[in-house]
């Protein structure tokens, strides 16, 4: 049977709305929706977030590593402080330096690298000598790092010692902080510093020649 053009004209006006309105009505769902609107937000937030998180650890960890060198100087030092490094350090200054080095490392725990740590043992007549020979050997100076003429002096009864252990620190998410950094571009000075009057220890008589 033909269709008469009634039912024709009848179904053209039930046809489907336009494809433009269609997607003004998806559009418009869209834009209400609040599905998945948190996991937008923090992705906003995630990288400074983090960044500033591990600015966090990376301060503690610096203080950290600074406490436990200051510790392990004090530690070591104690041998200067009563004598026992005459029988101790029996090398030349250089060998001597290494040793003591070394036994700060053993004293210290795995956050201080010991191949950037330099040690410094000076001896003096008295604290007002040690302030002016500390004050005019300053290894930070300049914005940058300066060791030299560190070394080790063996400590004599009753002398002023003064021990430096100055350790290169590497910084990789601070390296904004101009308080942080200090000794160029992404590393910091850390000195460990202890002084003292050794004890009035028998010294032992210097070799004959």
């Amino acid at each position: 049977m033909t269709p008469s053009p009634i039912d024709t004209d009848t179904r053209m006006v039930a046809a489907p709305a336009p494809v433009s309105r269609r997607r003004t009505r998806l559009l418009s769902r869209f834009r209400r929706s609040q599905d998945g609107a948190t996991a937008v937000e923090f992705a906003f937030i995630a990288f400074p977030f983090l960044l500033v998180l591990a600015a966090i650890l990376e301060t503690a960890m610096m203080f950290w590593t600074s406490q436990t060198l200051e510790e392990a100087v004090s530690q070591t030092s104690r041998r200067l402080l009563t004598g026992e490094s005459h029988t101790r350090y029996t090398g030349t200054s250089a060998a001597n330096t290494v040793a003591f080095r070394n036994d700060v490392c053993a004293a210290s725990s795995a956050l201080v690298d010991c191949s950037k740590l330099v040690i410094d043992v000076r001896t003096y007549n008295s604290f007002a000598n040690a302030k002016t020979g500390i004050d005019g050997s300053n290894p930070i100076s300049a914005g940058g790092l300066n060791t030299t003429g560190f070394g080790f002096n063996q400590s004599q009864p009753q002398q002023i010692v003064v021990v430096r252990a100055v350790l290169e620190y590497p910084l990789f998410f601070t390296t904004w902080s101009s308080s942080l950094v200090n000794i160029g571009s992404g590393r910091r000075g850390i000195v460990a510093t202890t002084a003292f009057r050794a004890e009035p220890f028998n010294a032992p008589a210097a070799p004959a020649t």
